[in-house]
């Protein structure tokens, strides 16, 4: 393994799984090894790896949250990748290199950086195995029903991923997880499906679509979870609408006749459009300064509202679709 490792990634739970995977390797490797994780903001100097443990292994250091060096400390961690020790690893944790180009330069240079990166959003089988891989975190098997039905309710976003296996696998005494277990939880909870979101959505009607987002957020659910509920069924009308399979979309023959009479309801280039919008969506969710909210209805309207693509948003047709 080498010296210097680098991991480095905008999203926390997939640098945090990967940071499992890493050391669990190193493990594999150094039965010996002696891990001491520190979170940078928690420390002013970089801890000793040129002597030799205390036990006897080796030594290997772990620190997290890596962008947020600066002064004494990102001196000395340069310093150090200018000459690390092979007697020991050091393993960098970084939301982000723009603050630390020259730590990531060097950790590159003399020993590996791997970049952790979200999925992108229409790589359906890279998804799934994400769920896959939460469900076997818990050491529990599961039918790919269940990680379909995880899919639906919690979108593309992985803490939310994480976080609805982490309460079935709590929940449910099945051998095998079925997506029966994940709606048991998801209802008995009292959640609004991201689902039934998307459906009023895509059925023009933004009254009942407002009210059902507005039970989902009330419960709990995730503002991005409804967006990657939503991007997933627009993902589903583009695939029929572009006349791929019911096989190809990953859906059931009487379901892909069902997204066929939907996808009809969208004029040309509209399906599209409103892929954009979500996009767009996703990020002002991340960044802007008002509220999810309001940023989730405003957008929730404008979806649900026929669209003339290229021509500017008319607010009083949002009228018509009996919002209140």
């Amino acid at each position: 393994m080498p010296p210097v490792i680098l991991l480095a990634g905008d999203d926390d739970l997939l640098l945090q799984r990967a940071l499992e995977q890493r050391l669990a390797t190193l493990r594999d490797e150094y039965v010996d090894a002696d891990v001491d994780l520190r979170d940078v903001s928690e420390i002013d100097a970089l801890p000793e790896l040129r002597t030799t443990s205390l036990f006897g292994g080796t030594t290997c250091v772990v620190l997290r949250g890596c962008e947020q060096a600066d002064g004494q400390l990102k001196a000395e961690i340069e310093a150090y990748l200018q000459s690390p020790s092979p007697e020991a690893i050091l393993v960098l944790v970084a939301h982000g290199t723009g603050k630390i180009t020259k730590i990531a330069k060097l950790a590159k240079q003399l020993g590996e950086r791997i970049d952790v990166k979200r999925p992108p959003d229409w790589d359906d089988r890279s998804w799934d195995q994400l769920v896959r891989d939460e469900f076997h975190r818990h050491q529990r098997r599961v039918d790919p029903s269940a990680i379909a039905a995880i899919r639906l309710h919690a979108g593309t976003e992985p803490a939310v991923i994480a976080m609805q296996v982490a309460s079935v696998c709590a929940a449910s005494t099945a051998d095998t997880i079925a997506a029966a277990d994940v709606e048991q939880l998801i209802e008995g909870r009292g959640k609004a499906s991201g689902f039934a979101v998307a459906d009023a959505v895509a059925a023009r009607d933004a009254a009942s679509a407002i009210v059902a987002a507005r039970g989902a957020l009330e419960a709990g659910e995730a503002p991005l979870a409804l967006v990657g509920a939503l991007t997933f069924r627009f993902r589903q009308l583009l695939q029929v609408r572009s006349g791929a399979s019911a096989q190809q979309a990953g859906i059931s023959p009487g379901q892909y006749r069902r997204l066929q009479g939907i996808a009809a309801g969208f004029g040309p280039g509209e399906l599209a459009w409103c892929y954009d919008r979500l996009a767009q969506l996703d990020v002002d969710l991340k960044s802007a300064e008002l509220p999810d909210t309001l940023l989730l209805e405003v957008a929730i309207i404008e979806l649900a509202t026929p669209q003339v693509v290229g021509a500017p948003w008319n607010p009083l047709a949002a009228a018509t679709a009996g919002v209140r």
